[in-house]
């Protein structure tokens, strides 16, 4: 085996260990707090908004540490760390003391921030450029086949073993992704001269700034999640003003097949050239299923079919974009340009979490409301690139 394919195999292996036991952990997290019987909705905003403040506050520093310093060396030592951190909450896990949860959580957050921009970076210097696409679909596609396995596992294990154990799988699945990490063969090695954090971060924003293809790509990116973030927050409460039991699961699993076909469809469409504007008529697509599901509360089989046709199209589009960065931008940036994208779209996720809190829309109608809002959004959008197009 070719060492870029041993990479892909080993990124293929160490993303979706950490995604299966991301997903157990943060369901059984959340449907705990969601049976909270005092303070749900606060509990819910805290968890959501710590989580993203966290991030917010260190992703900036994790993308010039990506840049300037070891990218394997910085996955594997946070992935310890984490593994590390939810053993120990697996030990003294206590389900009336919440408050361990939103800090455990918090801290996975700090060591995503300089993760994530260190592994999105990497990739660059694992695979090349033809080989990037088909990295990003495949493990796309390998991941929400995971999704549909995760929330039946977590199922299974929080009715019959507990929501501690949830702990104790994503700690086993961060030690896989310590293993695989430390098993990357650096194949394009990028150098960058040292720079302060003050002048790296001017540089990442200059250049984000002057390709107004991203800066507008950002932008939108920044105002979806705003909206998702009120979409995330309602679903665990599915099952509470729908009247159907385990709705909450069975969502994520119609979600998970949504991308997995739509994965399917990313490789044809893979083949054709795509401008970042239209991958906004995916979201279109999205925003309707949205509008959609403020209708079809009396029917189970319509809110999951809606579900999965809303979390495919932001499938494909997330695939696109994802791909246009790491093999548009050069590559001794690329630790910056993710981060500072990343903290301008979590600004919004702790906003959207608190306008979530504050309104307590507990009905279907919330999602027909976020749905007309990311419509007018895409519509904008797709004005302003035609308008960039004629200039």
């Amino acid at each position: 085996m070719k060492a870029e394919q041993r990479n892909i195999f080993r990124l293929l292996v160490r993303g979706q260990t950490n995604h299966f036991g991301n997903v157990i952990f943060d369901y059984a997290n959340r449907l705990l707090i969601s049976r909270h019987p005092v303070s749900a909705p606060f509990l819910m905003m805290l968890y959501q908004s710590s989580e993203s403040l966290a991030q917010l506050i260190f992703n900036l520093l994790g993308g010039h540490v990506a840049d300037f310093y070891n990218r394997k060396r910085i996955l594997l030592v946070t992935d310890l760390i984490a593994a590390l951190a939810t053993f120990v909450l697996f030990l003294v896990y206590n389900p009336e003391n919440i408050w361990a949860l939103i800090l455990v959580n918090t801290l996975l957050a700090i060591l995503y921030s300089f993760n994530s921009p260190a592994y999105r970076a990497v990739i660059r210097d694992l695979l090349s450029k033809t080989a990037i696409f088909q990295y990003n679909s495949l493990s796309k596609l390998i991941a929400e086949i995971v999704s549909v396995v995760s929330p039946l596992l977590a199922l299974v294990v929080v009715s019959q073993l507990g929501f501690r154990y949830a702990m104790l799988i994503n700690s086993f699945s961060f030690l896989v992704s310590a293993w695989c990490e430390y098993r990357f063969e650096i194949l394009h090695k990028t150098e960058s001269s040292k720079s302060k954090l003050g002048q790296g971060l001017k540089d990442g924003l200059v250049y984000i700034y002057k390709d107004k293809q991203i800066f507008y790509l950002l932008l939108t990116a920044a105002l979806v999640n705003f909206l998702d973030a009120i979409y995330t927050f309602y679903l665990p409460f599915t099952p509470i003003f729908s009247g159907f039991d385990n709705i909450y699961a069975y969502i994520l699993i119609a979600q998970s097949v949504g991308s997995i076909l739509a994965s399917l469809i990313v490789t044809w469409f893979g083949k054709r050239e795509l401008g970042p504007n239209q991958y906004f008529y995916f979201l279109i697509i999205g925003s309707l299923a949205w509008i959609g599901l403020g209708f079809a509360g009396g029917s189970q089989l319509l809110i999951l079919v809606l579900c999965g046709i809303f979390s495919g199209s932001v499938t494909i589009f997330n695939i696109f974009f994802m791909s246009h960065i790491q093999t548009s931008i050069q590559p001794n940036m690329l630790g910056r340009v993710f981060s500072i994208i990343f903290t301008m779209v979590g600004l919004f996720v702790p906003l959207g979490s608190m306008v979530a809190s504050w309104i307590n829309l507990q009905n279907w109608s919330v999602f027909m409301y976020i749905g007309f809002a990311q419509l007018i959004l895409c519509f904008g959008v797709l004005r302003l690139f035609t308008k960039m197009a004629k200039s």
